[in-house]
């Protein structure tokens, strides 16, 4: 969900009490903020704070301490909604929120010298005659020829089709080229089909396309988690197939989220309209909303979505708003490339905040052992999850 912009404003003023840059008009401010709702929502033991002021050094001292050793670290951190009024110290700094009373565990200080790494910008551009080609960062110019299409990266840094002005019959001939990514990689450039298209690949999926559009409708195939950018064309419909869904682009920025593992598929509108279709069922979705699909497409379920948690991948963050464990240990599964297991019961709580993908998985672990309800312990490339 957006940060409230309250929360926002104090964020500043608390940042610049702490380097003494506030006017006399922010002091008044903060002293108001601080008076009427500061100390309902930063917990601190009463028998500690003998006077306001000692009160309120406290938890600024507390906000100094976590700023030092958090260093660049600049993340929401992630809490339990169950445990946050009653187990946690919550302070506004760095642009978000950090449990600051409880030191990473000793199972995660084990695992320090222990590094695994997030996950690479890189992916597999699969040519119709079944040659690979490595895409990383860097790469620059023409990297082949697909019928009349020719395949380069451009000066704006995305993987073009355009066409090449061939016109020989081996040329005119339909392509199929797939670009993919396993776990650990992300796509290190939009894919820009032949159409103007763009096309993003999160960890583990794939699009499957033709070099060139032909016929009334342009359609692809993916899997896992795709983010388009469609060029509209009404007497040429775009459609994306999934397993046993259809969606029909109407105009559309759409997020399209089908993972095997996942116990549903999730198609989110971000701007325009798009058409879900499964079986005989079909529905039109308003930007801001997305599609629930179960895997046995027994019903598509309409309901409002969290754009910055979808969008999140995209942005470079992990994002999570009200999600169980097992849904965020499936995310971190994907992208930092280990596999994961569970050992005992573990609490069915839900978790809320972000934090940059871009982290090493020590610190990701460590943030949500911060709740107290959970534990992990690495294991060469596996991680356990234990109560």
């Amino acid at each position: 969900m957006p940060i409230d912009p309250q929360k926002i404003r104090i964020q500043e003023l608390a940042n610049k009490y702490l380097k003494g840059q506030l006017t006399h008009s922010e002091q008044l401010e903060f002293d108001e903020w601080f008076k009427n709702e500061g100390s309902e929502n930063i917990y601190i033991d009463a028998n500690i704070a003998e006077s306001e002021d000692k009160h309120r050094q406290l938890i600024l001292s507390r906000i100094n301490e976590q700023i030092k050793s958090v260093q660049d670290i600049k993340v929401k951190t992630i809490w339990p909604r169950i445990a946050a009024a009653a187990s946690i110290l919550l302070c506004i700094s760095l642009g978000g929120y950090f449990i600051l009373n409880k030191k990473p565990t000793q199972q995660i200080a084990k695992n320090q010298k222990q590094e695994i790494l997030p996950g690479t910008n890189k992916a597999t551009l699969t040519l119709a005659n079944g040659q690979k080609i490595i895409l990383t960062r860097g790469l620059n110019g023409r990297l082949a020829q697909q019928g009349s299409a020719l395949v380069q990266v451009n000066s704006s840094k995305s993987i073009t089709y355009t066409a090449s002005g061939i016109n020989s019959s081996l040329a005119t001939q339909v392509q199929f080229n797939t670009l993919s990514t396993v776990r650990g990689e992300q796509s290190p450039y939009p894919l820009v089909l032949a159409d103007g298209t763009k096309v993003w690949l999160n960890a583990e999926s794939s699009i499957t396309f033709p070099t060139s559009f032909s016929g009334n409708e342009r359609v692809v195939k993916i899997t896992g988690e795709v983010y388009f950018e469609v060029v509209h064309d009404a007497l040429h419909p775009f459609k994306v197939k999934v397993r046993d869904q259809t969606i029909e682009d109407l105009g559309t920025q759409f997020n399209i989220n089908a993972y095997q593992d996942e116990p549903t598929m999730k198609t989110t509108l971000i701007n325009g309209k798009v058409k879900i279709s499964v079986g005989s069922q079909a529905t039109l979705l308003k930007p801001g909303f997305q599609a629930v699909v179960s895997p046995s497409g027994s019903s598509i379920i309409v309901q409002a979505a969290d754009l910055d948690e979808v969008m999140a991948w995209k942005n470079g963050n992990f994002e999570f708003e009200g999600t169980p464990l097992k849904d965020i240990m499936r995310q971190i599964s994907r992208w930092y490339d280990v596999d994961i297991s569970y050992k005992g019961t573990i609490e069915d709580a839900e978790f809320g905040g972000s934090i940059s993908r871009t982290k090493n998985i020590n610190e990701i672990l460590s943030v949500l052992e911060t709740t107290k309800g959970v534990h992990f312990e690495l294991e060469g490339r596996r991680i356990l999850v234990m109560p």
